[in-house]
Formats: C-alpha cells, structure tokens, sequence
C-alpha cells in the first residue's frame, strides 16, 4: 500500500511540474497591452438622461436646455474621434511596440520615453476636448443654479478620473506575525 501511495505522489509531483512551466509560458507577456487611446485624451461623452438624474435639474425648459448642450458637446466629441482615428491607430500601435521592447529588454527608461511622446502626440487633442468641455461648463452654468454646478463639476471630475488607467491590483501581502503563526500551527 505505501508502494502506491509513493507511486501516486511521484505522479503528481512530476505532472504538476510539467504543468507549471507550461502555463507561465502563455503569459510570456507577449500579448498587446489593452489600452483605450481615448480615455488617454479625455474623450467622454455623456448620456444627457444620466446627467438630468445626477443633477436633480427639474423644470423641462432646463432639462431641454441641458440635453441640447450635452448633445451638442456629444457631436463635436464624435467629430473628434472620427477625425483623429489615425491618430488613436499609431499612438496604440506605439505603445505596444515600446511595451514589447521595454519587455525585452528590460528597460523601464523606454516606456517613460513612449509616455513623454504619447503625451505630445495627444496634447492638441486633448486641448480641443478641454475647450469643447469648457463651453460646456459656460453653457450649463447660466441654466443651473450653484448646487446644480457645483454637482455637475463633481460629476465631470469623477468621469475623467474613472478614465486614468489603474495598476493591476496585488493580492495583499501578509506580514511576518501572519507567516510565523501559520508555522507554528502545525
């Protein structure tokens, strides 16, 4: 019976061995970088409906207001996106081939490079986007009262935040109280 058992875990040593390697070898990192180029320029367009919500704007001849400028913002942030495409093409395929070379050869310096450029590829992009969203501001500031503003300033900074690209999270690291009370528990 100890023969079997030594057997079977002889197996399973040597498959899970075999397996490990295999599956890090999938995620070699050679898979583009999943990057949306226009929330890098601060393209956001908004849902008038959601924003008539968020703001508690109650008399429809404000409501109509606000729908006609957010649709107005909306088209002009469509004929942005539509004229820039190329743009959004090149600065993707730049950053996934800086990502690649930086993976090879180890070298952080060439991904801060690529955001230095990245960043003046997209800055008169970015500079239409802030002036179409600062007409914006000015037109909804004459139809709505200060709490109405001030809730729409709020809501604005909480949707460019949400766009700003997040680290992947890390699994929490225990601390060594945690690691020597698990040892002694056996």
């Amino acid at each position: 019976m100890k023969f079997i058992n030594k057997i079977a875990i002889i197996i399973l040593l040597l498959t899970s061995t075999t397996v490990l390697p295999q599956q890090n070898g999938n995620n070699s990192g050679n898979k583009p970088m999943h990057i949306n180029v226009k929330n890098l320029a601060g393209i956001v367009p908004y849902d008038y409906n959601e924003v008539i919500k968020k703001l508690k704007v109650k008399k429809q001849k404000n409501k109509d207001f606000v729908e006609q400028a957010i649709d107005k913002f909306n088209q002009k942030i469509n004929e942005l996106q539509i004229f820039n495409t190329d743009t959004f093409t090149f600065v993707k395929h730049y950053i996934n081939q800086k990502s690649q070379e930086a993976q090879l050869s180890n070298d952080i310096n060439i991904l801060k490079e690529a955001k230095i450029k990245v960043e003046e590829t997209l800055q008169p992009l970015k500079d239409k986007v802030a002036l179409a969203q600062n007409k914006l501001n000015k037109e909804l500031e004459t139809t709505l009262n200060a709490k109405q503003f001030k809730t729409w300033g709020k809501f604005v900074k909480h949707k460019k935040d949400a766009l700003k690209p997040r680290a992947p999270s890390r699994p929490p690291m225990r601390s060594n109280m945690q690691r020597g009370q698990r040892r002694n528990r056996y």
